[in-house]
């Protein structure tokens, strides 16, 4: 889990109330606080889960979840019988959370970007690309999300590409992009692209180091396949 200073409700919401908002705002709307208030809720099939009046506003970070003793638990959720799901949410939230992460500086292969994309984007069920940019050393100087859909010549246009790339005075590039059937053979589509972009880098003196398509437990690369050279 992601910390956070959970943010005190003056007014009792029922998670159906923040159920609402995150509709129509997005969950990234909602405070740590109201998240758990809507899975704790689900939880006790209780929405009126109060952590004030269960003492338990003194932890500030979701983080501190795992310290909560079985009695801070049975305030919290009243149903004992809740106590081991909560406890497998919070483990599983903890794993999340140590998944590998592109790590800004560290210098990459094309077989260690692929790797790192599989555990970010392979499991995503759009399509995304990755904007992914290099110094002179190969060291990741920045990473981004530029597009999401279907991928093709109508929806990504390289001068986004090379308008992030610029902004950070980029040495080199590489993109990344997910398939969602879990099949990493480049479509014709692919492979334009691929082309747009190795002459757009020419042109701007920008090196296009690899292309890299992943799936759930795959990857494949252009450089290495020699498509790119």
């Amino acid at each position: 889990m992601t910390g956070g200073i959970w943010m005190k409700l003056t007014n009792r919401i029922t998670g159906q109330e923040l159920l609402k908002r995150a509709k129509k705002f997005g969950a990234e709307s909602l405070s740590d606080h109201e998240l758990l208030t809507i899975i704790f809720g689900k939880v006790n099939g209780n929405e009126n889960i109060n952590f004030k009046a269960a003492g338990l506003e003194k932890y500030s970070d979701l983080r501190q979840l795992k310290y909560f003793s079985d009695e801070e638990w049975g305030c919290l959720l009243k149903n004992k019988d809740s106590i081991p799901l909560a406890k497998v949410l919070c483990e599983f939230a903890q794993r999340l959370e140590r998944r590998p992460k592109l790590i800004l500086g560290k210098i990459y292969s094309s077989q260690g970007i692929g790797e790192e994309m599989i555990d970010e984007i392979g499991m995503f069920e759009q399509e995304v690309l990755v904007v992914i940019l290099l110094d002179t050393k190969n060291q990741v100087l920045a990473r981004k999300i530029i597009f999401k859909g279907t991928l093709d010549a109508a929806t990504v246009h390289p001068r986004e590409i090379f308008k992030f790339a610029l902004r950070y005075s980029a040495a080199c590039l590489m993109i990344a992009h997910n398939h969602p059937s879990g099949v990493t053979t480049p479509s014709e589509n692919d492979l334009k692209l691929t082309r747009r972009i190795e002459h757009g880098s020419t042109l701007l003196g920008i090196g296009f180091l690899d292309h890299i398509i992943v799936g759930s437990t795959s990857y494949y690369s252009m450089r290495e396949e020699k498509i790119i050279r």
